[in-house]
């Protein structure tokens, strides 16, 4: 019943562009309020391109805004020749509101009264995280890195998250050397808080995970499993190195929403089985939506 639901929940998110968008801009809204409010007021630095842009801006004075949108355009010029072109055009249209956001947004520090520089970077890196999350929650981006990402990931298996981490020392390499080392380390702070908030938001409910379920009602446990959740079950051939007993191990992939209901399959059956939850770095194939990010 709740994968049904939040199923329908997607459909509506993908399927309507005035739904998607408000969330996409609501993202963009509330990223633009932790640079311009809270980060730049700091005179700290964000992740990404974005980052890149503020730099600049203590430097220039220009417009942090214009700056996001100039540096932007050789990544979509890549973007295009590498990416799916839907992806891009609607990375392109967002990269162009949330460069007018900051920029209409960017004198919104002189209203928030935050003096504390611990605080500006916690709240800041949260906000960004929260702004970003949303936003690939939307099945969408702010261009950016997350073009550059993905062009890594399609072409050289390269995790999104790494080339993020990459270009995120680079951005508090070149901080550091021009506004000193302690400004370097509260953006770490930020960028720290920015990447596991958007985590959070962006796979809340929705991240993948292996089972493996031990257990001599095996059969059972698969059948329920398909049943119930409308999962694909394999079974995998063992045997105990103690009893030398032979069984099937049952391995399906899940959301981690559902790994409570897999659990509970499990047990009913056979209150010793024995239940192995792991990780799963990418997933494709039915049931599963290919994302990018």
């Amino acid at each position: 019943m709740t994968r049904s639901i939040m199923s329908k929940v997607n459909n509506i998110v993908e399927d309507n562009i005035l739904v998607r968008y408000s969330i996409i801009l609501s993202g963009m809204i509330i990223s633009s309020i932790g640079i311009n409010g809270f980060i730049r007021p700091a005179h700290l630095l964000s992740g990404g391109v974005t980052g890149l842009a503020t730099m600049l801006n203590y430097i220039t004075n220009i417009n942090v805004g214009l700056l996001t949108f100039l540096i932007n355009i050789p990544i979509f010029i890549l973007g295009f020749m590498y990416l799916d072109k839907d992806f891009c055009i609607t990375s392109l249209i967002n990269m162009v509101l949330f460069s007018i956001i900051l920029g209409i947004t960017q004198d919104i520090g002189s209203y928030i009264q935050v003096d504390d520089i611990l605080l500006q970077s916690a709240f800041g890196g949260v906000l960004c995280g929260i702004g970003v999350g949303l936003t690939f929650r939307a099945k969408s981006s702010q261009g950016g890195t997350d073009i550059i990402g993905a062009i890594l990931k399609i072409k050289r298996n390269v995790e999104v998250k790494n080339t993020a981490l990459a270009t995120n020392i680079a951005i508090v390499l070149c901080g550091s050397f021009l506004f000193g080392i302690n400004l370097a380390l509260y953006t770490l702070i930020s960028m720290f808080l920015n990447a596991q908030t958007m985590a959070i938001v962006k796979d809340a409910f929705f991240e993948e995970k292996a089972v493996m379920v031990f257990t001599n009602k095996s059969q059972e446990v698969a059948d329920d499993i398909m049943k119930d959740l409308v999962r694909g079950v394999t079974f995998f051939d063992a045997e105990g190195g103690y009893t030398r007993e032979k069984k099937k191990i049952v391995y399906c992939v899940a959301l981690s929403k559902e790994i409570p209901k897999i659990k509970e399959i499990a047990l009913k059956y056979d209150k010793r089985a024995f239940i192995s939850v792991n990780d799963v770095n990418e997933v494709k194939g039915k049931g599963f939506k290919e994302r990018y990010l």
